[in-house]
């Protein structure tokens, strides 16, 4: 989650259950170590779908644990 156009960061693990967070942080993980970090690209349609379809889980996970505290939007700009 980009936190760049926040004045103050949410208190992520506070306000996530424990699992939501370490998955979150599980998905960054995994774009960092197989993703090209000038391209995007992950070198397979393999990794690349995983990285999408949990993503989209991720989201929805989101939404349910404080979609009425915030809006979340999935951008997958690569």
């Amino acid at each position: 989650m980009s936190t760049i156009f926040w004045e103050k960061e949410p208190d992520w693990p506070g306000l996530l259950p424990a699992q939501l967070y370490k998955d979150l942080k599980g998905w960054a993980h995994f774009f960092n170590e197989h993703a090209d970090h000038g391209t995007g690209l992950f070198g397979s349609e393999e990794l690349r779908r995983h990285f999408d379809l949990e993503g989209f889980r991720l989201r929805d996970e989101l939404e349910q644990a404080v979609g009425d505290k915030f809006r979340f939007r999935l951008r997958l700009w690569f």
